[in-house]
């Protein structure tokens, strides 16, 4: 094997690699959600809850400083556009929870067998293998479905996709690309530090505390703490905007 074979080879290996890491990082950060995720929002809920009350604290604060009525329509527009952001992170929580619980699980060998067909495809016309790809937008567009099905464990697509692209592919004949990768050796050292950086990040961490039961079950704890001591926060907010009416405070109501 000649040397530019072998860095050829090391090249795709790292490719592989890279792009199961990346998956696997999907993958953890999934069975995170499906296993913390309707805490996490329960605690998110009840502390963008405090915030609001909060900000409406401030709202009836500062009108009684300067000697104002309390517009109720008038703080509930000010608290509609201060809250948005926050309402908005919620939604996306509670749709991602759904997302995940709603994935399917599938067998070790239907696993096996998604890497197998993916690897296969990646060889014949992977962009970082084969750049003519990007120039063929046929292969373009089927590549963008290969990665999508992929990351979603779709192993009917992924065997359909692969009968297109071969197809393709025998049509094509001596205009497919050989593979010519510039400046290789930089290429590799890039790839190395892009695993190099999934591996040591969330989500990919969240391996390890899924893994380890004790840690999850502290992780858990500290989350219901969490939520106690906000539902604790709440009602003294709430506390505070009825010592606005009980202690005299007028309120202004528009139709």
């Amino acid at each position: 094997m000649t040397e530019e074979s072998n860095a050829l080879h090391e090249y795709e290996r790292l490719l592989f690699e890279r792009d199961k890491y990346r998956k696997q990082a999907d993958e953890y950060l999934r069975e995170y959600i499906r296993t913390f995720g309707e805490l996490l929002t329960d605690v998110f809920r009840k502390k963008i809850s405090c915030i609001e009350k909060k900000k409406m604290i401030s709202f009836c604060q500062k009108r009684i400083n300067i000697g104002e009525r309390i517009d109720i329509n008038a703080m509930n527009t000010y608290i509609r556009e201060e809250m948005e952001e926050y309402n908005r992170q919620l939604d996306a929580m509670i749709n991602n929870n759904k997302a995940c619980r709603d994935v399917t699980v599938i067998s070790r060998i239907t696993v096996a067998e998604i890497k197998r067909i993916y690897r296969r495809i990646a060889k014949k016309i992977h962009p970082d293998i084969h750049p003519g790809t990007m120039d063929i937008p046929v292969l373009c567009d089927l590549w963008d479905e290969v990665t999508d099905a992929y990351h979603r464990n779709d192993l009917q697509s992924l065997e359909e996709l692969e009968i297109q692209i071969d197809s393709i592919l025998r049509k094509l004949g001596d205009d497919v690309p050989e593979p010519d990768i510039e400046n290789i050796g930089e290429k590799m050292t890039e790839l190395e530090q892009e695993i190099e950086k999934i591996i040591s990040t969330t989500p990919y961490q969240y391996k390890f505390l899924l893994e380890d039961e004790e840690a999850a079950a502290d992780f858990k704890s500290q989350l219901q703490d969490e939520l106690k001591e906000y539902t604790k926060y709440e009602k003294q907010l709430s506390d505070v905007l009825r010592s606005y009416v009980a202690g005299g405070a007028q309120f202004k109501w528009e139709n």
